[in-house]
């Protein structure tokens, strides 16, 4: 009986302390050369370790050498089979057309859903909602309001739910 105890509380114990040690600072740098490879910089942050997370402040997003956005803070979230990124205060460069502001963005994804990752938002044409599809390469974002008189209307299209945009990826 004892055998069976020390089993389920190692059982609880071990995932628990996988979480809580996991190199969360490392895992970001290694996020990041990743992106770096595909051109894409993310710069002059200040990287904050937490129990079950990291939290990124003001990091300036580069495509191609130039900046794209910036954003006042960014929390990752991970707890073994399930990860969530939430993004504030998301702005564009100075520069660049705004036609979209965000004010706050999160990506989750589910072990219970291997290849989806669920896009929630808020902006200034509303509500946000959407998926990234993995398998099919596929993003499709739905915007509440804003189509028609938006510098975005060429790329959306009109649906029941609002407007949506579709790409491949």
């Amino acid at each position: 009986m004892q055998m069976v105890r020390n089993t389920v509380v190692l059982l609880i114990v071990l995932p628990l302390l996988v979480i809580f040690l996991m190199p969360k600072k490392e895992l970001y740098y290694l996020l990041e050369k990743k992106l770096e490879m595909q051109n894409i910089i993310i710069s002059g942050e200040d990287v904050h370790e937490n129990l079950l997370g990291l939290t990124v402040v003001h990091p300036t997003f580069y495509l191609g050498g130039a900046p794209v956005a910036t954003a006042r803070e960014i929390s990752l979230w991970s707890v073994l089979f399930y990860t969530k990124v939430d993004f504030h205060d998301l702005s564009i460069a100075e520069g660049l057309p705004t036609a979209l502001d965000v004010k706050s963005f999160s990506a989750t994804h589910s072990m219970l859903s291997p290849l989806m990752v669920l896009l929630r938002g808020e902006s200034t044409l509303g509500a946000l909602d959407g998926e990234i599809q993995l398998k099919a390469h596929k993003l499709r974002l739905t915007v509440a309001k804003g189509g028609e008189n938006s510098a975005l209307s060429r790329y959306l299209k009109k649906s029941e739910k609002g407007w949506v945009y579709e790409s491949k990826f």
